[in-house]
């Protein structure tokens, strides 16, 4: 008679509770206190245990299910989703138990090895997924347990996971390229819009898709100048941003319409000068954008004037004129050769013409009054409330500002106070 799992899924009752307590403790009890390496090295060859029995039961309930109506008794379309929902864990975890629960009979020397503690079970999933993958190949030997054990021995898990892809094209290059291609099938990128117009991405990349944008961004998210203090993720963040923009400012866009793609901002006068009262601009794809912003983007840009009538009627438009011409804007690049932020090295293509007294404030478009400055310091400089200065030698000086604007927004002038 065979045992099928019940369809009631709350957690056997538990006098296991008190065990498990008891066991925790006599796990490490022979280990002091602050011997914490060691402490660590003695759970995880625990959890690693309990991982291949808990495998080994994943794949006789997939069996289960395959073999009868177990999914309808337990009311769920495959044994990893129940996995997933009944024992509180992804489903990468619950179809990867499964696939080593499964390959077992294959690999009994790597069991044992992960029972000794001579591998991990991180070791024990890489070579069931390779086992799994090259199952059926008529190259002999297709797959051998005992090489692959030994490099598990000598290796981390994901210098393994390297050894057995290259194993993996050595036996069955189809199979490596078919998963590749459909990689490259699976490649997403979606763009989820938060109330306060900020932007959220998620996706998903081959991995050489991937690794094109990893190299694009590598260069651009190094710590820039004196005092950058951000997490890598910041700097990444930064990076994808730079990017962005300098496509668009290079051209390297296609054009769309005979036009090349460019940020395009609407905005008032008043909210150019920044005057109070005045309102928010628009950005195509984005919220209404504050004049500080207005006035960073309108530094190096072109500028048309547009004149309305009565019931918002245009009536005169006129023609683009660039802030900084070509002429001048060679001059700065050939006076600065870089973003002129203290320890940044930016190159002058990838830095904007920044008008120290901005233009609509009455500055000159001159070299006096230029400087270069890469899209972060310019941002710095704009919105995040830094000043630049000129020593007597030609220096210079960033000088930050007296509290950090987003950490302390109640600090800031509100017109409600």
């Amino acid at each position: 008679m065979k045992a099928v799992a019940t369809a009631r899924s709350e957690p056997a009752p538990l006098p296991v509770s008190r065990v498990i307590d008891e066991f925790q403790e006599a796990v490490v009890a022979d280990l002091p206190e602050d011997d914490l390496t060691g402490r660590l090295e003695r759970r995880q060859y625990v959890i690693d245990r309990l991982k291949l029995d808990f495998s080994r039961d994943a794949a006789r309930l997939a069996a289960q299910f395959e073999a009868d109506n177990t999914g309808d008794l337990l009311d769920a379309p495959t044994a990893g989703e129940w996995i997933r929902h009944n024992c509180k864990t992804t489903s990468s975890v619950a179809y990867d138990a499964i696939n080593v629960g499964e390959q077992l009979h294959r690999l009994p020397e790597c069991a044992d090895a992960v029972a000794a503690g001579e591998i991990g079970f991180a070791h024990l999933s890489v070579i069931a997924r390779t086992a799994k993958a090259l199952d059926g190949l008529r190259t002999e030997p297709a797959f051998t347990e005992d090489e692959l054990l030994q490099r598990a021995r000598e290796s981390s898990a994901g210098r393994l996971w390297h050894y057995c892809m290259r194993l993996r094209h050595a036996l069955d290059p189809e199979g490596v390229a078919q998963e590749q291609r459909i990689a490259v099938e699976q490649r997403r990128l979606q763009f989820s819009v938060w109330d306060d117009g900020s932007v959220v991405i998620s996706g998903q990349l081959d991995p050489v898709g991937g690794a094109a944008l990893r190299t694009a961004l590598e260069p651009l998210a190094q710590p820039m100048g004196e005092g950058d203090d951000r997490c890598l993720e910041r700097r990444q963040g930064d990076a994808i941003v730079e990017l962005s923009l300098h496509s668009l400012d290079a051209g390297l866009v296609p054009q769309h319409a005979s036009q090349r793609p460019h940020l395009q901002v609407t905005t008032t006068l008043e909210t150019l000068q920044g005057l109070p009262g005045s309102p928010a601009a628009d950005l195509e794809f984005s919220t209404p954008i504050s004049a500080v912003t207005v006035q960073r983007l309108a530094c190096d840009a072109n500028v048309a004037r547009v004149v309305f009538g009565p019931g918002s009627v245009v009536v005169d438009v006129g023609r683009a004129a660039r802030v900084v011409s070509g002429s001048s804007r060679r001059a700065l690049n050939a006076r600065d050769q870089h973003c002129r932020w203290p320890g940044c090295e930016r190159t002058a293509s990838w830095s904007a013409a920044h008008h120290v007294v901005h233009w609509t404030q009455g500055g000159r478009t001159d070299l006096s009054n230029l400087l270069l400055l890469c899209h972060r310091h310019h941002w710095m400089v704009h919105e995040g409330g830094w000043k630049l200065a000129r020593s007597d030698d030609d220096r210079v000086l960033a000088i930050p500002p007296v509290y950090d604007y987003w950490r302390a927004p109640q600090l800031q002038p509100s017109s409600r106070q």
